[in-house]
């Protein structure tokens, strides 16, 4: 986005600035401070650029582009040979400079100060001024008889960080902000499911966006929802993990829990999306704002209906899966369980049969010396477990293993043990139950710890 303006309307305005009246003291003081260096900055720049009339070019992205923005400035500078001449303040006396993660390198950059630059006999002063929460913003300060050259150079710099987008194909964490992830190497091959569940859910999230031009040809739209549930441990999340490694050239984003149910934040999310398409979009516990609106009392009704409308809105999104994850599938508002469109595959994951407790553990046990008739006994006495249960059995088991034994031993009395602390800890509570609290009354203490 790019914004002209005549040379009265030149500053960028900050919030300090334009909040007059019932400002704290101290937010008066920083106003005066910063007005104060604007002016002082404003003589160091009207002397490096002479006299003359001035013209302003501004170069606008969102809030979490903005380290984006200012690494595509730099860019900019070095390809095309201008020269940084000076560096001053802008919001504090002295330039601000923050690590930038590219996902290849990290580099220092300036996030708040001006420069100025000059070429041949180009001179000009650029604003950089990074909001997270607000926006991003370069501003040109030059020579009116500049106007379009500082137009193109602007556009420019907005053309590198489109196409140069660092953001595009990675996988991220978006809380407002984007943040890189590290997940490892989780091959889908190590995923314990039947076939035919695995190859639904792959057909419908990897594969799906890998076939853009065939879902064209038949007038599909490029778009597709993913609800996974069950119960606490049976896979869903590793399911997710599975599906971002093998996502290759396929933006990721997981959602933040945290952040879901803040005004604006799921409109942020898709517009994101969209921008680094074709995107996975992971919502991980999306009962914590799908839940039924009347049952709930709407009190996440607002996040609820941004969604429903990124989902199956006026605008549709195209080349965007979204895979959500939830261990109350009844809990959930039913626009948003049985209404095809929005999530299209509603996939229930259950506690392993003996088959795949045995497949699950011979996986678990490709390091660990476990014997065979072991992992069979296993298998058929963990029957209520789930796939997590399972881990937590025998990399339980091989920390407890005497310090320095050479060989790992492993008996059934352990495996017995070992299955009856599981489930006792399903049985455990601490805390209160509310039973018809309205008036703070019949409020009672659980102490039950499984005995």
């Amino acid at each position: 986005m790019t914004e002209e303006m005549d040379e009265e309307e030149g500053f960028l305005v900050t919030p300090d600035e334009s909040e007059e009246g019932e400002e704290s003291a101290i937010q008066n003081w920083r106003a005066r401070q910063h007005k104060k260096l604007q002016g002082k900055n404003q003589s160091t720049i009207d002397k490096f650029l002479g006299r003359g009339s001035r013209h302003y070019v501004t170069g606008i992205m969102p809030g979490y582009y903005g380290e984006l923005l200012i690494w595509a400035l730099l860019q900019y500078l070095k390809r095309t040979g201008w020269k940084i001449v000076d560096t001053l303040g802008y919001r504090e006396p002295e330039p601000v400079y923050a690590d930038v993660n590219t996902g290849s390198e990290t580099m220092n950059l300036l996030v708040s100060g001006q420069i100025l630059v000059e070429k041949d006999k180009d001179r000009y002063s650029i604003t950089v001024a990074v909001n997270p929460i607000l926006r991003g913003s370069v501003q040109m300060e030059g020579s009116a008889e500049k106007k379009e050259g500082m137009s193109q150079f602007i556009a420019d710099v907005l053309t590198i960080a489109d196409v140069e987008n660092f953001y595009r194909g990675k996988k991220l964490e978006f809380s407002g902000r984007i943040r890189f992830l590290d997940i490892g190497h989780k091959t889908w091959d190590t995923i314990v499911l039947d076939a035919e569940t695995k190859a639904e859910i792959k057909a419908n999230s990897i594969g799906f966006l890998r076939q853009e031009e065939r879902w064209m040809q038949f007038g599909i739209p490029v778009k597709r929802g993913i609800l996974l549930c069950g119960e606490p441990g049976t896979g869903k999340t590793v399911i997710c993990k599975a599906l971002m490694s093998e996502a290759e050239d396929i933006t990721c984003i997981i959602t933040n829990a945290y952040a879901l149910a803040e005004g604006g934040y799921i409109t942020q999310l898709y517009e994101l999306a969209d921008d680094l398409s074709p995107c996975i979009v992971f919502i991980e516990d999306i009962d914590l704002i799908g839940q039924s609106r009347t049952e709930s009392g709407y009190h996440h009704g607002p996040a609820l209906i941004d969604l429903l409308a990124e989902l199956d809105g006026v605008e549709e999104q195209e080349k965007i899966v979204t895979i959500a994850t939830t261990n109350l599938l009844e809990t959930l508002d039913k626009a948003l369980s049985q209404r095809p469109s929005r999530f299209d595959k509603v996939i229930k994951l259950t506690r392993p049969s003996v088959q795949y407790r045995r497949e699950l553990i011979s996986l678990l046990c490709r390091k660990i010396p476990m014997e065979k008739n072991i992992q069979e006994y296993l298998a058929i006495k963990a029957e209520n477990c789930t796939p997590a249960q399972l881990q937590e059995i025998i990399f339980g088991l091989t920390i407890q293993q005497p310090p320095g034994q050479s060989e790992l031993v492993f008996t059934k009395a352990d495996i017995d043990r070992a299955i009856s602390n599981i489930n006792d800890k399903s049985r455990h509570q601490i805390g209160f139950v509310i039973d018809d609290n309205h008036n703070g009354h019949k409020l009672e203490q659980i102490t039950d710890i499984g005995g």
